[in-house]
């Protein structure tokens, strides 16, 4: 579908966010962690050709949001977007509320796959943390987005300059009762998942991946699990972390 950009500004050094307009309906399909397959160029170009997947970030009225980092020619030239974009959603399945205490583990830009799960659950009356890693204080973009809805959230840099110093799974022990969701860097999924493994935590994984298709019919994004190989972007992005294979 053709979305109406809403803005399209930059957040810091790298990440930006992208807010576009939809239709009521297509607003109500929208389940938290689902993705999309935004197109990133011109609608008078051909290249690139294939469309970056980004998590939907957020939801609020008939606005959805998604933030992303410039780390390639394809993001550079979605900074560029002011009037309209080309999207498809909602895709792949979601995060689903069946327990009561929640941590969601993000590592940098992967906040764009679970912030929308925390801002429901937590309005839901869930008991909610976040806890929000990055190399430096500038990979926590979306820390205002948290803050501005009250999320208990823990910060944790590798540099120290913001929260508090190490990494994000050197907190998780005091959580073992929680359902954990990770999303971000494969190093740091799979250190979330040794950790589930060994606190015999409920543990999912929202794996982000390079897709080309977003839909199933190209085969570009499987990963290997317990059962054979599986498509990220339909049998996922949601996991079980003890059924992959990271």
């Amino acid at each position: 579908m053709r979305a109406k950009v809403i803005e399209n500004r930059q957040l810091s050094e790298k990440d930006f966010v992208i807010s576009v307009q939809l239709s009521e309906s297509e607003i109500r399909k929208i389940k938290p962690g689902q993705f999309a397959m935004v197109q990133v160029r011109d609608e008078t170009q051909l290249d690139p050709l294939l469309r970056r997947p980004l998590g939907i970030f957020d939801v609020e009225d008939n606005v959805a949001s998604f933030i992303y980092r410039v780390v390639g020619r394809g993001t550079r030239l979605l900074t560029n977007a002011k009037n309209e974009i080309d999207v498809i959603l909602p895709l792949g399945n979601y995060i689903e509320e069946t327990a009561q205490k929640y941590l969601f583990i993000a590592g940098g830009i992967g906040i764009g796959g679970l912030f929308l799960a925390a801002k429901r659950f937590y309005q839901k009356g869930k008991e909610v943390v976040v806890v929000y890693g990055g190399r430096r204080e500038e990979d926590l973009s979306a820390l205002p987005f948290i803050e501005k809805y009250k999320i208990p959230c823990i910060v944790v840099t590798e540099d120290g300059s913001k929260g508090k110093k190490g990494l994000v799974t050197d907190v998780l022990e005091e959580f073992k009762d929680f359902r954990w969701i990770a999303c971000g860097p494969t190093g740091m999924l799979k250190a979330v998942q040794e950790k589930a493994g060994i606190h015999n935590a409920d543990c999912l994984l929202s794996l982000d991946t390079r897709m080309a298709c977003g839909v199933g019919s190209c085969l570009g994004c499987v990963i290997k699990t317990k059962e054979g190989y599986k498509r990220v972007c339909v049998d996922g992005p949601i996991f079980k972390a003890d059924f992959v294979e990271l």
